[in-house]
């Protein structure tokens, strides 16, 4: 189902407040990719940094009301290290996962910011990763990944064991061109921004295809390389 005129609602959003300073250390964000709120309230954002500087790679800890809690993360290969951070998200227990592009990994660190574990391998195969950006929960707690290069988002358990996988290279109904961002609603409904095909497509919580929304272009309801949703 393509999304009509129709279907389309106008809202506005007022501005409230400002979060954060333009620094590439500390309580500031340098090239921020993500965010994600965890249940103690807090928002961990994901800073990238740049190659001429990478002191921007890290995760910031604050809340709405500007306090800061510190960072955790440095640019590297070791445990708890990013090369390409490109995706953040935290489970109902406050596991925090973030996606590295580079490393073809998925990191774990508790709510404090302490590693925990690590998994990935890079390849094409059921279960390996090819540039892992997105990341989601599913109303399950479980954890979505998009496979950019791959065509593909999969799903995995807390400790890496691969659950099930949909998508394919294509442009078609379900098919991807280099997915990036993605999003799982309460009804286990899974929303993927579709970059190369310049849309959103929606999933059931089996990988069925749904619905797609948007198309090339630069007019309402359009998208021109939809990067989240």
């Amino acid at each position: 189902m393509a999304s009509t005129p129709e279907m389309a609602q106008t809202a506005s959003l007022n501005y409230v407040m400002t979060l954060g300073v333009a620094a590439m250390e500390g309580r500031g964000f340098y090239y921020p990719v993500d965010t994600a709120t965890g249940p103690n309230g807090r928002l961990y954002v994901l800073g990238r940094g740049h190659d001429g500087d990478t002191r921007g790679i890290q995760v910031c800890v604050m809340d709405v009301d500007s306090e800061y809690y510190g960072v955790f993360g440095l640019v590297g290969e070791a445990d708890g290290q990013f090369i390409w951070p490109a995706g953040i998200a935290i489970d109902s227990e406050g596991t925090v996962y973030v996606s590295d592009e580079h490393l073809n990994r998925i990191s774990l660190f508790d709510a404090s910011g302490i590693f925990l574990s690590k998994w990935g391998a890079p390849g094409s195969a059921s279960g390996k990763l090819d540039g892992p950006n997105g990341l989601a929960i599913d109303a399950e707690d479980r954890l979505l990944v998009v496979d950019h290069r791959n065509h593909r988002v999969q799903r995995f358990t807390k400790g890496g064991d691969l659950i099930s996988s949909f998508g394919e290279e294509g442009s078609g109904p379900g098919q991807l061109s280099l997915p990036w961002g993605v999003a799982a609603a309460r009804s286990g409904d899974v929303y993927v921004a579709d970059w190369g095909n310049h849309r959103v497509q929606r999933f059931a919580a089996d990988g069925e295809f749904v619905a797609s929304y948007g198309g090339p272009g630069e007019g309402d309801g359009l998208f021109l390389r939809p990067s989240s949703v």
